[in-house]
């Protein structure tokens, strides 16, 4: 994982966490006890698995009205806590070495069927987003300037118009595969109606990249679980699988969208993440625990609330909010950006140029 993009220093968040951690092992310095591994978080994977088929072959029966509904409520929260897992083995917190590693990736890979596009977010998560959150040009989670300068600009101009954008926005990634749709549909949209190009093509997170090897492996269990899905459960158990990763990448993925909006929006200057202590942490991983993780990046899941109660001073930077209201305030807000810094004040129009009449 040799990152060959031209090395710049931490950002200012990714500092402040450094310091947390910093002043919690000189108040703590058992702490240190609490990173490693946690070999037993590989029981999840075969146990989602299991759920996951197992909804595809209760509404394999069913109607098209069904297969949505239980995609929505029960297939996107799977897809959440597989998610999650993704999450734990990018930080190798399942398991350190290759094999099993691989091994346990292939098990999550055949629950999301990502062609390879989890891996992708392993090494994007690592070399991008932890060292560089905040830094619009290196972080990825930032939305494309070009992108937001677009819809911002016809969201001024067109209010009404916009917000009927937005609803068909969300009705169109409420469809199967609506989220890969919308990425053709609506970028072309604002680029036809403001006249100026939608894409930052000067921007390079200079994240790390799987292996072709890796890949291809992962595109092929990819393939054999759509196989295995189509040919045990017939069109609408595989229907239900990829209109639950479809939900879950979209703009309808509550739970999702919802936690990366109240994570890093970088409203407080003091406060680099936040965290969300509640029920659905005992089932996502606590992933909740965010604040805590960007701390000690190193600490597994199992031990994340220690931490908390071992330092109630420094973690409490708690959201009231629930990931349901963040994504609502989202919506209301035309798709409001997810990240709020430098971004949203620079004059970074420069990369967005507009573009001639006929192109």
């Amino acid at each position: 994982m040799v990152n060959t993009h031209e090395k710049i220093g931490l950002s200012k968040q990714a500092r402040q966490h450094r310091e947390m951690r910093q002043t919690v092992l000189r108040q703590h310095p058992e702490a240190r006890c609490l990173t490693g591994p946690q070999h037993l978080t590989a029981l999840a994977a075969p146990l989602l698995l299991a759920i996951h088929w197992s909804i595809a072959a209760l509404v394999s029966g069913s109607n098209l009205l069904v297969v949505f509904i239980t995609a929505f409520f029960a297939g996107q929260l799977v897809m959440h806590a597989t998610g999650a897992l993704v999450h734990e083995t990018a930080h190798k917190l399942v398991f350190r070495q290759r094999l099993p590693k691989l091994l346990f990736d292939l098990n999550l890979e055949l629950i999301l069927g990502s062609f390879s596009k989890q891996l992708t977010y392993q090494h994007e998560h690592v070399s991008s987003h932890h060292p560089y959150m905040g830094i619009y040009d290196r972080d990825y989670e930032h939305e494309d300037i070009c992108g937001y300068l677009a819809r911002k600009k016809y969201t001024q101009q067109h209010p009404q118009c916009q917000r009927l954008v937005t609803i068909a926005t969300l009705l169109v990634h409420a469809l199967p595969f609506g989220f890969l749709l919308a990425d053709e549909i609506f970028p072309r949209f604002y680029r036809y109606v403001m006249r100026q190009e939608v894409t930052d093509k000067k921007r390079d997170i200079g994240a790390t990249h799987p292996s072709r090897f890796d890949q291809s492996l992962f595109i092929a269990v990819s393939l054999l679980a759509n196989i295995i899905l189509f040919m045990a459960f017939g069109f609408l158990g595989w229907l239900y699988h990829n209109w639950s990763l479809s939900l879950f990448l979209g703009k309808c993925g509550i739970s999702n969208l919802g936690q990366s909006l109240s994570e890093h929006d970088g409203s407080n200057s003091e406060i680099p993440t936040f965290s969300t202590y509640w029920w659905g942490n005992k089932i996502l991983f606590n992933t909740g625990y965010h604040n805590e993780h960007h701390t000690f990046p190193n600490v597994p899941w199992t031990r994340l609330p220690l931490l908390t109660r071992m330092s109630p001073e420094i973690f409490h930077a708690a959201r009231k909010k629930s990931y349901f209201q963040f994504w609502w305030e989202h919506v209301k807000n035309d798709f409001s950006p997810s990240r709020y810094n430098d971004m949203m004040q620079a004059d970074l129009s420069e990369r967005c140029p507009e573009i001639q009449a006929g192109q």
